[in-house]
């Protein structure tokens, strides 16, 4: 801009001299003309009133000496350096053009004067006037011609216009020396007022560049009151405006960002060209990539690297409807197939048009939701099994002594001991069942007081010495406390030690050991039921407290298992925030830990 400034600056001078010069000039030259005019038309008049004295008295005037001795009298005057610094020439012409005297050429020699223009004119009667290059003397010439119509004569006096070089070097000059001198003012000049001017539109650059930047903080001093000025508090309010609007702008994606990135649920918004503009961390984790700024605008395929996810949402942009669907991706962090159910819609444009401008899917993790179902579907299979077999035997018996294995009395009783046996079975799994069911409906214990750790553990001992004494196990209790309170319902914590301490004496070997121990550590009770039975391999340990689950069915039915006893266990101890794991090795007894909170 300062340079512009000063080009132009510089092309007004130079165009503005240069015309100034130009009119000056013609000027001159044109007063110049009117002066000699004026002051040839006087010798005219003066000549011609000489030369009609000089006929009267002389009836053949020698007018080519006369006008010689004439012009030498006014070329010789004083003063003619002031009008007229070079010779003034007289010419006598008579009215057919012929040349009758001429003060500066042989007349003889001169061609016929009658179509010049100044003749012509005085021919008429008028004074003739003209200025042309004169061929003969070889110089511009201004001619000024005055008839004496009693002789017939013209009278044409012409001066050389050497002065209108004279005027035209004085232009050339004085307009190269005023350019020159413009020029070096302009200079000063426009290098003061650009200065003037372009600091502050610079500052405003400047101030533009930081706020572009990002520094929104920056505002122009106002120190002007001109335009600059009125720029300068227009570029602060746009400034304060953009400010608030972006502070505005950044508090909705902050408050959009918090709550996408607290859905448990994947949210991905993409354009019609599949580029991403919104995704939150979840989905990210779900797909396995990085959450961060530089994921935005990168294509969808790239992130999801599924290709069922893509096409369910190109199909959603192209016939503008919502999908619903469900997908199976393996989870490289968790090392599992994890089941997403998927939502598709479209996303719609602002500009009141409702064109479709990309789509949403949201993603939600249903896994857990499968994996109930799938239990529960396990878990009516397993009760409808488990409940069917004691009472098909049930029902077989009753069959039996029906069509008259009643009347054999040794027949009978040995039927209704198996009738017994199979309606204990029955009842216990029942009551399993509606003690685990009520277990698991409670979210808090109501019924917790402080008991006495010791005291339950030397009760259960001695509900279960005599099975174990059938197999001659070694019930022994070491290394517990006197008085171990704990916080708990004292039914719920002594069905869990009968179930545990049972398991051990029904899974362990003839003259088998099974050690119970409890102790404080870190602010826990900790309980350990080791026995040296059988064991569990390791690959079941994962599973044992599922419901019906048994490392060997037809074992553990043959002993009255139920398959529920340590699920039981385990959600008693999750009632109270507590913490269960097993060590075992096959031939080698188990060991189950529990760890219940003080």
């Amino acid at each position: 801009m300062r340079k512009k400034i000063i080009q132009y600056s510089v092309m007004l001078v130079i165009i503005g001299i240069t015309t100034a010069g130009i009119f000056t000039s013609a000027m001159a030259r044109y007063f110049y003309k009117l002066e000699v005019q004026n002051n040839i038309e006087s010798i005219a008049v003066l000549l011609k009133n000489d030369i009609v004295k000089e006929t009267s008295a002389k009836s053949n005037l020698d007018f080519n000496k006369f006008v010689k001795d004439y012009a030498y009298l006014l070329n010789s005057r004083t003063d003619k350096d002031k009008n007229f610094p070079l010779a003034t020439r007289i010419t006598i012409i008579n009215f057919q053009g012929k040349v009758l005297g001429d003060s500066d050429s042989n007349i003889d020699t001169m061609t016929n004067h009658l179509n010049r223009k100044e003749v012509q004119e005085a021919i008429q009667g008028q004074t003739g006037k003209d200025q042309r290059f004169s061929s003969t003397m070889g110089m511009p010439y201004l001619y000024v011609a005055l008839p004496i119509s009693e002789h017939h004569i013209i009278i044409r006096i012409s001066v050389p216009l050497y002065q209108l070089n004279a005027i035209n070097k004085a232009f050339l000059y004085y307009t190269l020396l005023g350019i020159l001198a413009g020029l070096l003012l302009t200079l000063l000049i426009s290098l003061k007022l650009s200065s003037f001017i372009t600091k502050p539109v610079y500052h405003l650059i400047n101030t533009s560049k930081e706020i572009a930047g990002g520094n929104y903080k920056k505002r122009v001093d106002v120190n002007y009151k001109d335009e600059i000025g009125q720029l300068a508090l227009t570029f602060n309010e746009m400034a304060d405006k953009l400010d608030e609007t972006l502070s505005g702008i950044m508090d909705k994606n902050v408050k959009v960002d918090t709550v996408i990135n607290s859905m448990r649920n994947g949210i991905i918004a993409i354009d019609n060209n599949s580029k991403i503009i919104i995704i939150n961390a979840t989905a990210c984790d779900m797909f396995d990539v990085q959450y961060g700024p530089g994921i935005i605008g990168k294509n969808l395929i790239d992130i999801t690297r599924n290709s069922k996810v893509n096409s369910l949402l190109r199909e959603t942009i192209k016939n503008d409807s919502s999908l619903i669907d469900e997908i199976v991706m393996f989870s490289p962090s968790l090392g599992i197939d994890k089941i997403y159910r998927i939502y598709t819609n479209t996303i719609k444009s602002s500009d009141g048009k409702h064109q479709t401008a990309g789509a949403v899917i949201t993603l939600n993790d249903i896994t857990s939701v499968r994996k109930l179902e799938q239990i529960r579907t396990e878990f009516v299979s397993n009760v409808t099994h488990e409940l069917k077999t004691p009472l098909t035997s049930i029902r077989g018996f009753v069959e039996t002594l029906k069509n008259g294995a009643i009347e054999d009395t040794t027949v009978a009783v040995k039927f209704l001991d198996i009738i017994d046996i199979e309606a204990e079975r029955l009842y216990t799994l029942i009551n399993d069942i509606l003690q685990l069911s009520e277990i698991e409906a409670m979210r808090k214990d109501d019924s917790v007081m402080e008991i006495d750790l010791r005291q339950i553990i030397d009760e259960v001992v001695l509900i279960l010495k005599s099975s174990a004494d059938k197999k001659n196990i070694l019930l022994e209790v070491s290394t517990v406390p006197s008085h171990i309170q704990i916080i708990a319902s004292r039914n719920r914590i002594k069905q869990m030690l009968i179930n545990l301490i049972d398991n051990a004496i029904k899974y362990n070997v003839e003259n088998g050991k099974i050690c119970v121990k409890a102790e404080k550590n870190n602010g826990n009770t900790v309980i350990s039921i080791k026995d040296t039975g059988i064991g569990i391999p390791e690959m079941h340990h994962s599973r044992i407290f599922e419901r019906f689950y048994r490392v060997d069915k037809g074992r553990s039915r043959n002993m009255g298992g139920t398959g529920l006893g340590l699920s039981i266990v385990k959600h008693i101890i999750n009632l109270y925030s507590g913490d269960i794991h097993i060590i075992s090795e096959p031939g080698k007894g188990t060991e189950f830990i529990v760890k219940l909170p003080l």
